[in-house]
């Protein structure tokens, strides 16, 4: 045998004893059936954040690739060992839709997740053991709409017998229409009809609402013309005034007022042509503003001045009026919750 052929004899010899041997190590893998990767899924809550999980059957996850989806995630799983198709899973949540799997090869799952609600995902953390998605969710910022008096409480008399409590709830049933339609807002009004609520159980009601912003309408007192907003004064202001019950820390009441004072600086900033003046301004009177949200007091204007009161009849400048107001929210929560 020439020198040649011994040479291929032994390499032909090799490449046999290597297949041989990658042939039993892959009967060796897959001897026996795919292993239940999954043992259990489940949601918990920790520090007001949601964790939807994952358990895994050993120490058998190898990488996991998270994507976000709207209102869903789809993760691929890789694992050390080849793997059985799960059964899709029913949480019984509000928050969850469903789950289920799909075999993407031998070692490798798609997971995937529908939600029943609008969230934002935090951080995910996985090891060989299990799988933690985190999210919140995405809640809509409340805005509660105060139309002051109503039923037996009149409210200022006007030119013409307009009545300062129609001009008020018409106001904000209209800017609530808004609200509405933008989709981007819950909103509720404190009054929808001609009914007496006393201030101290309208503001039992907001607070108890946990709103994200008050916007209390009223008409002015006087006949000078001009749209006004009005905020709280400073603490050591406010406590002097003899009607005062404000409950609040320091602390948490100067964050409140700071929130107010930057809404109402927004909302001149959309009107500035029909506001008396071009900040806000402060009252210690204003006991519907003593609530544990930021909160404003607007005056739409003076029923007992001819021209305002010729505008306030209009329900196109008072809507233009209310697309200011809704302006100024969208600039409040641009970037989120204050």
């Amino acid at each position: 045998m020439t020198e040649y052929g011994m040479l291929s004899r032994k390499i032909a010899t090799f490449l046999s004893a290597v297949c041989l041997c990658l042939s039993s190590s892959c009967a060796t893998w897959s001897s026996g059936s795919p292993i239940q990767a999954v043992k259990k899924i489940y949601l918990k809550k920790e520090k007001g954040n949601y964790f939807l999980c994952l358990d895994f059957n050993g120490d058998i996850l190898l990488t996991q690739r998270v994507h976000t989806l709207p209102n869903g995630i789809k993760a691929f799983l890789s694992f050390k060992k080849e793997v059985a198709l799960p059964k899709s899973k029913r949480l019984s949540h509000n928050l969850i839709k469903g789950c289920f799997f799909e075999k993407f090869s031998p070692e490798s799952l798609m997971f995937m997740a529908a939600f029943k609600k609008d969230v934002i995902f935090t951080d995910n953390e996985s090891t060989s053991r299990y799988m933690k998605i985190g999210f919140k969710i995405n809640k809509k910022p409340l805005i509660v709409l105060d139309a002051s008096h109503g039923g037996k409480d009149f409210g200022v008399v006007g030119i013409g017998g307009n009545i300062e409590k129609n001009m008020t709830l018409a106001t904000a049933i209209e800017l609530l229409d808004l609200l509405q339609k933008s989709g981007k807002y819950q909103a509720l009004l404190i009054r929808d009809g001609d009914v007496f609520i006393p201030d101290l159980e309208r503001i039992l009601k907001i607070n108890s609402l946990n709103a994200d912003l008050l916007i209390s309408f009223h008409t002015n007192d006087d006949d000078m013309r001009g749209i006004s907003v009005y905020t709280l004064p400073n603490l050591n202001l406010l406590k002097q005034s003899p009607n005062s019950s404000v409950v609040m820390e320091n602390d948490d009441y100067y964050k409140t007022l700071s929130l107010s004072k930057k809404f109402a600086r927004y909302l001149i900033g959309y009107i500035p042509k029909i506001c008396r003046k071009n900040r806000p301004r402060r009252s210690g009177h204003l006991k519907i503003l003593e609530v544990s949200s930021p909160a404003v007091l607007v005056e739409v204007g003076s029923i007992l001045n001819p021209r305002d009161n010729e505008l306030l009849h209009m329900r196109s400048f008072r809507e233009k009026f209310n697309r200011a107001i809704l302006c100024a929210i969208d600039k409040f929560f641009e970037k989120g919750k204050p």
